[in-house]
This record gives structure tokens, C-alpha cells and sequence, in this order.
């Protein structure tokens, strides 16, 4: 209305905005009303009401409210520079507000609302934009939001949008995006597409894309100098974070564009690829979302034809190579979606597209190389990072094993890269990997190729990788697959080695020199009876280590000592005689340490006559040793215990010594001539252990010891001098344990016929001789004559002769056996005691001759008449059956030199 209350004419409004427009003065870019000017709310009123009473007097109305709400804005940058709070001061925009949003039910006036909004916000955006100190397009946001009228705008803007018919949607964005590119209008479109993320972020990527095409020979094929492209990249950037499932959809939408038949790209198609990978570089927000959607979205066929018409290339590259540095910037800012392009890049199939993936993927390994080699040491590669995650190397390690070659090689320049990157962890667990689920020799040749690569910057790989390989084997016993297939392919390895198959090996990364500093954990795997005689095989062939200590070997030696035993078992002869070959090899090697052949040599005599092992080397049912002698420290101490007993039952009959004799478990059948083998390889196996490294203990010697000490622990009557018979009483349940032991054990004499030759070890083993021999003088006094009493009795008397504990004629008593009567038997056996009593077998009664054996030399040496009388009668009166022997027996001379040889 008019001052006189009439309604203002249209000159009145004309002659309004001509007076608004006289008192705003220009400074730089900015238009603020003067001071001297005042603006009046009733005034504003009637020039609403003229506009809704004459529509075609909007425009020059929406101007006069322009006015007012920068009006409004200059009122509050004023406040701000006062530092007084403008949130609840009153403005003219505050009316203004009041009266445009009445219309929004009016949809005739949304359109024209929202237009205006969007036109008085780009201006208001670029006057005020110089009290902004903040780039964030979040700062930017709250900033706008603190003061009132671009708040009101704004809500207005969001108003109208939910009001319009999509037709009109689409045409108020249009004039939206067309602010694009105004870097001071960023934060509104940026609003918007918050709050109608559907409506507006596909589109702002659409208009991004075709600037970029539009544009793109002005800015020399580097999208990035373009304004809108430079604001899309900005506002999608933001939106990412609240709006992430839209923004894929958007970039989607993008990659469907790309041309899936083989007719010629469009320049929009051409141009998809080089702005989506501006965006991969200059935003950190949208690089792993573009390439989780291209994982997912694009086919190979679609790839195919892309990287084929390779035109887009040049126009927007230049060349090939400007592309592929291009496109590796961007791949190493990659950081969670790395996973995503591993997938893609290991599920390719034979298509063209392979040979240019394969291509860049070695240019990118290569180039990334040079980078490495040329960074700082705390320099960080995103993607480097990502890779390292467990999730990828279980999609980079696993596919050594591919059929597919490009996959093998691949995951070996991705592993050698993360090798140099990381440190050798990662070669270590695909080397483990190699190891263990290796199937076939090429595949088995990739521990050659990735330890040659990073041979130079990693010492040890094989032994480290072999460590890991066998601790995953020991945390997993029920994989026995992947345990045998370790042990097969190790045992290739060792092969190609030593055949210098397969190309070399530093020493330091030799196969063999990781088995032997990998011992320990072999030994570990020696109760696995599948596999233990293969390791045996790998131990051998590998060697020892050159310094090892006491403890591990004697781990070593019992260890093996089980698998030489099951190894007498084996049935087939070739079999058996390598793994008895491997087995000798280690124990002779371990046992030339002095200080470890005393634990050898009594574990192997204490293991052959053990219940276990005791039938392989000819054990009989009847031995001494079936009885469980063991009783735990536990139980023997509570019977002494001064604790209150607990409750328990007696039986009043009793038990007589321990009880019923319990039946001897047999633990296979086992044929006599495997037997005597057993026996022979047995014996063989103790004498090569006996060989040491001291020159002054007698490993024969060590033998004798430990047998004593086996079969008479009571060291009390265990010295050199036979006693009176009338002693014999008081070791009887001694020696009728000793010659038990004797007659259920072959292994014995074996043991006794060795150091019967290696003299004078025998003298050490005095008691294990006259313990029997007292018994049998005793059987042979009170019985008829018996294989066994004969057989026993031969055996002991061949073995003092043989160990030259008896002179001639003695030596020959065993011949005649057979052929005299049981109490002649006994009479010889007592002259033999009688000898042996008066002649102490002692060990400084040999001399050692020019070739380095003792020997006893009886040349000049004569029997005394009184051990030899009762033979010679016992001769004569069977004068018959043993005329032959006379001459032969008490001929001393001739005996002597017959004897001795």
C-alpha cells in the first residue's frame, strides 16, 4: 500500500526498486545497501500483496526481496565483525521468509521459487564469500547455516523440491548445475545433494563428465583444470560420507555408458575412463569406491573392447606409457579396495583383455620397484599397506598354484614387491605355503624362483620358510596330507640339490642347511609313523650341522633309535636297507662326540632288549624283562606317608611275589632269517656308534660297561676275581637272573661275541660270564645231558677263548662237550672255575701288538697240571670217540699256534 493506506501501483513498485537500487553501493565484488538506507516491512507487504494480486509483476518483486535478504546477510556480517550473536537477531528477511513460504502450497509458485532461491544463493555466495576461512566444504556448510537468511534460502530450496513434478525437478537442477563450477556456490549444491542424494549425485557426476568431455582439448587432456569437474569431484568427494550407497550408483551408472558392442566409441565413452581415473587421483574419498564398482560393474568383454580401441588413449594421454604412469599413480593410492581388484584380476579368463593386465601389472610391480628404491624409509604406499592384509595374500599366495601361468607370475612379482617393501615375513609364509600344498615339480620350482628374487636382500629364507612350513604341520596333526607332502616335496628339493638340479642356491639358502637348523622340529615329527622313515631319509641326506650341541644330539639319538628298530620290520629289503643305512650315517655322526656315545650306546642295548623291540632281534617269550618293574615315586612314598591313609580292602589270602605271570604280548611274527639279519645289522649299527672322536676312551670298552651295568646293577660283586663256588650262594638269584636273561636274549651273546674280539673288553663283563657258568656247573652236576645246558655252555667257553680269558688246551673244551658224560662236563667246568680264580682276567694283561690290537700273547705261557690233569683223564677214558683230539689237545705247541690263529 501506499503512505495514504491505497495499494501501490506498479509505477509505485517501479519507482521502489529504482530507489533499492540507487542506495547499494558497490565495494570490489560486494553490494550492500547504504547506511542512510532503510528498509520498511510495510512496504514489503504491499508489494507481496500487488504481486499476488498481478503475477506479472514477480520478477521485478522477487528482486526487491533479493535485496532484502542481502540486506539481511550485510546485517549479519556486521554483527560478526561486532561479535554479536546473529542467531537471534531479527532481520527484514525474517518477513520476507514468511511471506514466500505461504506460497509453497501453491505449486504455480514452487518453480519460480526454487529458481529464484537457487540465483539469490549464487549471488549472496559469491559477495559474502571473502569472510570464509575455511576449504571444507563442511566448514563452508555451517558457516552459511549460522546466519538466518541463507539458512531460510536454503530450506526453502528443500521445500520446493519436495512440492515439483519430476519434469520441473529436472529443470530447477539443470539451473542448479549450472552454478557448477562457481567454487564459492559449491556448498549449496553440495546441501542439496545431501538432502536428495537420488535427485542430484548422478547428475552432478553426468555434468562433471561432460565438461570434461566438452573441454577437454582446452585443458590438454588434464580434466583437472576444468572448474565443474573440479566441483563434482569436490561435492561427491563429500558426499561419500552420508550418502556412500548413491555415490556407487552414480559411479555405476557412469561405467554403464561404457560400450559393450564393437562399434566405434562415442567421445562421452571415450571420455568415462580418464575422468573416473582424475577422480581415482585427486580424491582419497572416491578412489577405492570407483574401483570396487569397476570390480563389480564391468565385465570382461566390456574391459576387452575398451583396452582394444585404444584411441581414447591417446587423445586423452598422449601416449601408452603416459597412461600406464597415469593409471599406476592412481592404482598406489589404493587402500581397501585393493581386495576387490585382486579378485578381479585372479577371476580373468582367457580373453584378449589377459595380455594387457598382464602387462600392466609387471609395470606396475616394476615401476612401484623404483619408487621404493627411491623413497624414504617411513614412506607409506597405501596399497603396499592393503596388500599386506591377511585377506589378500590368501588370494595372492594361494595362486602359485594355479594351472593359469599369468596368475603364477602375478602373485610372484606381488610377493617379491611386498618382500621388499615388508621384510621377508611375507616371502617366508608363501614359501611355507610352497612347501606344503606343492604338488607337482613346477610348482615345486617357484621356491627356486622367489628365493632367487630376493636372494640378495634376504639371507635364510629357506630355513625360516622350512621352520614356518613345520610349525604349521605341528599345530595341525590331523592334517596329515599337507604333512606328507611337506616331507615329499623336501625330499625332491634335497634331490634336485645335490643332483644340482633346477638352477642354485646361495649356502646360506640351501635346503639342506635349513633341515639341519631345523632339527629340532624334525624330531618332533619322528612319532608320526608315516612318515618318520621319509624324515629319517631327509635328515641323512642333508648332514649334520657342523657345531652341535650335546643336548640335541642326544634328542637326536633318541629319537631315532624307535625308527631303527620299526625299520628292522620293514618288509621290503631295499627299503629297509636304506633307511638302516640313514639311520647308521646319524648316529655315527653324533656319536663321535665322546661326551654323547655313552647315552647312544645304552639307549640301543637298553632298546634291543626292551619288550617293544626285543622280538625283532630274536627275543622268546619267556624273557625276564616282560615284567612291569616300574613303580611311580608317588606310590612308593605314600606307603611311608605319616598322612591318614585312604580307605582300602586286604586280602587275606595274599599275593605270592607279583602276582599270576603275565602273558607276553607278541608284537609280530618275524621269520629266523630275519632274525640273524636283525641281529647282524644290530651289531654292525653298535660298532660303528662305538668309533668317537677321543683317543682315550674305548667306545668297545663303554659297550662292556653298560652291559654290566644292565644286567648286574648291584655293583657290589661285579669286580674282575672269581669268587670260591662256596660263594656262589650268595649271588644266586643274581646269576639265575643273568642266565635267564642270557637264554630269552641272542642279542647278548651277539654283544659279548663283539667285545669277546675287541680285547680285553670281555674282562669287564667277568660277572655276566661265571654267573652263568656257576649255575650250569650246578645243572650239569644233578642232570642228564641237555641241548640247551650245551648250548649255553659252548657259548660261554667259546667266548673266553675267543676273548682270550682261557689258554690252551682250556680253549678246547667245547669241542668235546657233546661227547662226555654230564658230571665230566661238570668236572671241566670247576677246573675252568679253579683257573679263572687264580687267574684274574685283567685288561693289563694285553699288549697292544704293531697293528694297534691288544692281543695276549700264551706262547711261553703253560698251563699248570692241575687244570688240565682231569681233562686229559676224561680224554683217555673215552679214548674211542675222542682219540682224534689227544694229540691235538695236549700238544702244546702245535696247540698254541692252531689256537691263536
Amino acid at each position: 500500500m501506499s503512505m495514504d493506506g491505497s495499494p501501490m501501483a506498479l509505477d509505485d513498485l517501479q519507482s521502489l526498486i529504482n530507489t533499492l537500487k540507487a542506495n547499494v553501493h558497490y565495494t570490489g565484488s560486494r553490494a550492500l545497501p547504504r547506511e542512510h538506507f532503510k528498509l520498511d516491512v510495510r512496504s514489503f507487504n504491499d508489494i507481496f500483496q500487488l504481486m499476488l494480486k498481478k503475477p506479472s509483476c514477480k520478477s521485478g518483486v522477487l528482486v526487491v526481496f533479493g535485496v532484502a535478504y542481502d540486506h539481511s546477510v550485510y546485517q549479519c556480517v556486521t554483527n560478526t565483525e561486532k561479535k554479536s550473536d546473529v542467531t537471534t537477531q531479527y532481520t527484514i528477511s525474517d518477513e520476507v521468509n514468511d511471506m514466500l513460504k505461504s506460497l509453497l502450497s501453491n505449486r504455480a509458485w514452487t518453480s519460480v521459487l526454487l529458481t529464484w532461491c537457487i540465483k539469490v544463493l549464487g549471488q549472496l555466495s559469491s559477495k559474502y564469500a571473502s569472510f570464509i576461512n575455511s576449504v571444507d566444504l563442511e566448514d563452508i556448510i555451517k558457516f552459511w547455516f549460522v546466519w538466518p537468511p541463507t539458512r531460510h534460502l536454503i530450506e526453502m530450496m528443500s521445500d520446493c523440491l519436495e512440492n515439483i513434478t519430476q519434469e520441473e525437478a529436472d529443470s530447477c537442477i539443470r539451473a542448479l548445475l549450472e552454478m557448477l563450477g562457481d567454487p564459492h556456490y559449491d556448498w549449496v549444491v553440495a546441501h542439496m545433494g545431501k538432502s536428495f542424494p537420488e535427485m542430484i549425485i548422478s547428475r552432478i557426476l553426468f555434468v562433471g563428465l561432460h565438461d570434461s568431455v566438452t573441454n577437454r582439448k582446452e585443458t590438454s587432456g588434464n580434466p583437472g583444470k576444468l572448474a565443474k569437474v573440479k566441483s563434482a569431484i569436490l561435492i561427491v568427494g563429500h558426499l561419500c560420507e552420508y550418502h556412500l550407497k548413491e555415490v556407487e550408483n552414480g559411479i555405476s551408472e557412469l561405467y554403464k555408458l561404457l560400450p559393450s558392442g564393437s562399434s566405434d566409441m562415442t567421445e562421452i565413452q571415450k571420455g568415462v575412463l580418464p575422468f573416473l581415473l582424475h577422480m581415482c587421483t585427486a580424491s582419497l574419498f572416491m578412489r577405492d569406491m570407483i574401483v570396487k564398482v569397476l570390480t563389480s560393474a564391468v565385465s570382461f568383454e566390456v574391459l576387452e573392447i575398451v583396452i582394444t580401441n585404444n584411441s581414447w588413449i591417446i587423445e586423452y594421454y598422449g601416449s601408452v606409457d603416459a597412461f600406464r604412469i597415469y593409471l599406476s599413480k592412481a592404482i598406489l593410492c589404493l587402500g581397501e579396495s585393493v581386495e576387490g581388484l585382486l579378485h578381479f584380476i585372479f577371476s580373468t579368463e582367457d580373453t584378449n583383455c589377459i595380455v594387457y593386465i598382464q602387462e600392466f601389472v609387471t609395470d606396475f610391480v616394476a615401476r612401484t620397484f623404483q619408487k621404493l628404491h627411491g623413497s624414504r624409509p617411513s614412506e607409506d604406499f597405501p596399497i603396499l599397506s592393503a596388500l599386506l592384509k591377511p585377506s589378500c595374500l590368501d588370494l595372492i599366495i594361494p595362486n602359485l598354484l594355479s594351472k593359469r601361468k599369468w596368475y603364477k607370475d602375478t602373485s610372484v612379482n606381488l610377493l617379491v614387491l611386498l618382500s621388499t617393501y615388508r621384510g621377508s615375513s611375507v616371502a617366508v609364509q608363501a614359501l611355507a605355503y610352497l612347501l606344503c600344498h606343492s604338488e607337482r615339480e613346477e610348482q615345486l620350482c617357484l621356491v627356486y624362483r622367489l628365493t632367487n628374487s630376493l636372494q640378495p636382500i634376504h639371507w635364510g629364507l629357506i630355513t625360516q620358510s622350512l621352520k614356518a612350513a613345520l610349525t604349521m604341520t605341528l599345530i595341525n596333526p590331523e592334517n596329515s596330507n599337507m604333512r606328507l607332502r611337506l616331507i615329499e616335496n623336501l625330499t625332491l628339493l634335497l634331490s634336485w640339490e645335490n643332483g644340482n638340479k633346477r638352477g642354485k642356491l646361495s649356502a646360506i639358502n640351501k635346503v639342506s642347511k635349513a633341515v639341519q637348523m631345523n632339527i629340532e622340529m624334525f624330531l618332533n615329527l619322528l612319532s608320526d609313523r608315516n612318515i618318520s622313515i621319509q624324515i629319517v631319509t631327509i635328515i641323512a641326506e642333508a648332514g649334520m650341522p657342523e657345531l652341535i650341541s650335546d643336548s640335541i644330539a642326544m634328542q637326536i639319538a633318541e629319537s631315532l633309535l624307535p625308527i631303527f628298530f620299526l625299520s628292522l620290520n620293514l618288509r621290503d629289503p631295499l627299503q629297509k636297507k636304506k633307511a638302516v643305512s640313514n639311520i647308521q650315517a646319524i648316529l655315527t655322526n653324533v656319536s663321535s662326540q665322546s661326551s654323547v656315545q655313552s647315552f647312544i650306546l645304552r639307549m640301543l642295548i637298553k632298546t634291543a632288549t626292551d619288550d617293544k623291540f626285543g622280538y625283532l632281534l630274536g627275543r622268546s617269550d619267556e624273557s625276564v624283562f616282560h615284567q612291569d618293574n616300574h613303580v611311580s615315586l608317588f606310590e612308593k612314598n605314600k606307603k611311608h606317608s605319616t598322612l591318614v591313609s585312604e580307605s582300602h580292602r586286604y586280602n587275606a589270602s595274599g599275593v605270592i611275589g607279583k602276582g599270576p605271570r603275565m602273558t607276553v604280548k607278541r608284537f609280530g611274527d618275524i621269520r629266523r632269517e630275519d632274525v640273524a639279519q636283525n641281529l647282524d645289522i644290530f651289531i654292525e649299527t653298535l660298532t660303528k656308534c662305538c668309533v668317537s672322536d677321543s683317543e682315550t676312551t674305548d667306545g668297545i670298552t663303554r659297550v662292556a660297561m653298560i652291559l654290566l651295568e644292565i644286567l648286574s646293577p648291584d655293583v657290589m660283586y661285579n669286580g674282575l676275581p672269581w669268587p670260591e663256588e662256596e660263594f656262589l650262594k650268595v649271588t644266586i638269584e643274581r646269576d639265575l637272573y643273568i642266565k635267564k636273561t642270557l637264554e630269552t636274549q641272542p642279542v647278548l651273546w651277539e654283544i659279548l661275541r663283539v667285545l669277546a674280539f675287541n680285547r680285553p673288553a670281555l674282562c669287564y663283563c667277568s660277572v655276566i660270564l661265571r654267573a652263568p657258568l656257576g649255575i650250569l656247573m650246578s645243572q650239569w652236576s644233578s642232570e642228564q645231558q641237555r641241548p640247551e645246558l650245551l648250548e649255553m655252555t659252548s657259548k660261554i667257553l667259546d667266548l673266553m677263548s675267543l676273548g682270550q680269558l682261557l689258554p690252551p688246551p682250556l680253549t678246547m673244551i667245547s669241542e668235546i662237550l657233546a661227547k662226555i658224560s654230564p658230571q665230566e662236563v661238570a668236572v671241566l667246568l670247576r677246573d675252568v672255575w679253579s683257573y679263572m680264580r687264580e687267574n684274574v682276567p685283567s685288561p693289563a694283561l694285553f699288549s697292544k701288538d704293531s697293528n694297534g690290537y691288544f692281543w695276549r700273547d700264551f706262547k711261553d705261557f703253560h698251563v699248570e697240571t692241575r687244570y688240565i690233569e682231569r681233562l686229559r683223564l676224561i680224554v683217555l677214558s673215552n679214548i674211542d670217540k675222542l682219540g682224534y683230539f689227544y694229540k691235538r689237545i695236549f700238544d702244546v705247541e702245535e696247540g698254541d699256534r692252531k689256537m691263536i690263529h
